[in-house]
């Protein structure tokens, strides 16, 4: 099996993180687990995942007596309970190793649980938690993890790459937590398996890969952003928009083996749209802060709020963009054959594409007072104010205005 691992990204930060493509999850996760010797393992997987297929099931028969404690189903956006409930599980069987299966919401609340296992003490709680949190800057720094971390990821958002991990607070704010660098902590080990990954919900499985789009976008628009982010991020973009496609056109013959082929590109595209931020240092920007806070504060699925973000930051921002949306459009018209002009066109056109909302309304998002918080609490989210990107709520509040 190692034979086939390459390390996450050719950084020091990251010696010793491996990654598997194509990977078989039922060889894989019990290579590592008899490489660690691990004995008391807590298993965390999608609730969909398990009562719809027997793909946790057969792992739970290899595995066996090795599983101390399992937690089925994570809230959307992690929200506290959920990733305190996994860090009691790993606490109270003192556990060595932490196999997770599930979309981002899983993998964050993961990431957050292994670190948190070896920051506070046993029967800690939300405020606990909370007191982490430099709320300045809605991050806070925790010690490295102790117990092992394996994720399989069904969702292509490539929250499964980042050190730093998000989740929602019982106020309904979305912070940050790691080891004080996107490049540090992570997972030991991540699995992609396409067939997994596609027992994910459709909507869930698209929108997750126009929030690597968003990834790879708002690295090209970074301001201080290296030319090697650049080539990344735009070899990422091209990468996605043909796996998404390939995705689609599969979907649409019932052709199992297209299906699986355009995940597996779109799990290596989702590599190369965190890279930047990873290996280069960029930025993500403004359609990342807002989207934080519109998914904690609305309740609108992560990828959603990408696909109806996105376009209104790229209009807000061409004054100061419009060379970096040049070489986003080239990507959509060279990989779709399409004769666009404005990339704040082409991604709601490929959006829609997908069968996916553009508008706020569509998701049931028209409270007045809800979207006011959402400008409020993005400022101080760590992709908003902090940067400074966004310094002013009325600022948010003509971004979110343009996509009623």
């Amino acid at each position: 099996m190692a034979t086939r691992a390459i390390q996450q990204y050719d950084i020091p930060e990251r010696s010793g993180h491996y990654a598997i493509f194509d990977a078989s999850y039922l060889d894989d996760i019990p290579h590592y687990i008899s490489l660690w010797q691990s004995s008391r393992i807590v298993l965390v997987t999608s609730k969909s995942l398990y009562t719809q297929t027997t793909h946790v099931q057969k792992l739970e028969s290899l595995l066996g007596s090795r599983i101390a404690a399992k937690k089925i189903g994570v809230g959307a956006h992690s929200p506290y309970a959920d990733v305190i409930a996994i860090t009691h599980l790993l606490q109270s069987h003192n556990a060595d190793c932490l196999v997770c299966i599930g979309s981002s919401s899983y993998s964050d609340a993961c990431k957050t649980a292994v670190y948190l296992q070896s920051t506070l003490p046993i029967g800690f709680g939300a405020a606990e938690m909370e007191s982490t949190i430099d709320q300045t800057k809605g991050a806070g720094v925790l010690n490295p993890a102790t117990a092992k971390l394996i994720v399989v990821p069904t969702s292509l958002s490539a929250s499964e790459w980042n050190g730093t991990a998000s989740c929602t607070n019982p106020e309904g704010k979305k912070q940050h937590f790691g080891l004080g660098s996107h490049l540090r902590g992570g997972p030991d080990v991540i699995l992609l398996d396409p067939e997994v990954a596609s027992t994910a919900p459709r909507t869930l499985r698209l929108s997750s890969g126009v929030r690597c789009i968003d990834h790879c976008v708002e690295t090209v628009c970074d301001r201080n952003v290296s030319t090697d982010a650049v080539e990344d991020a735009l070899a990422g973009l091209r990468c996605m928009i043909k796996g998404l496609a390939e995705y689609k056109e599969g979907e649409g013959r019932s052709g199992k083996e297209e299906l699986l082929k355009g995940i597996s590109e779109c799990q290596k595209g989702s590599r190369q749209a965190i890279k930047g931020l990873l290996v280069h240092r960029s930025t993500f920007g403004p359609s990342h802060a807002v989207g934080h806070q519109l998914g904690s504060v609305a309740g609108v699925m992560h990828g959603v709020t990408s696909c109806i973000l996105l376009a209104p930051v790229l209009r807000y921002t061409k004054h100061r963009t419009e060379a970096q949306q040049t070489k986003i459009l080239e990507c959509f018209n060279s990989t779709l054959d399409w004769q666009e002009s404005d990339a704040a066109e082409a991604l709601p056109r490929f959006v829609k594409m997908l069968g996916l909302p553009t508008a706020l309304s569509e998701v049931g998002v028209t409270d007045e007072e809800m979207i006011e918080k959402v400008a409020e609490k993005t400022l101080t989210d760590v992709w908003g104010g902090g940067k400074p990107q966004l310094t002013t709520k009325e600022e948010v509040m003509e971004i979110l205005n343009m996509v009623r």
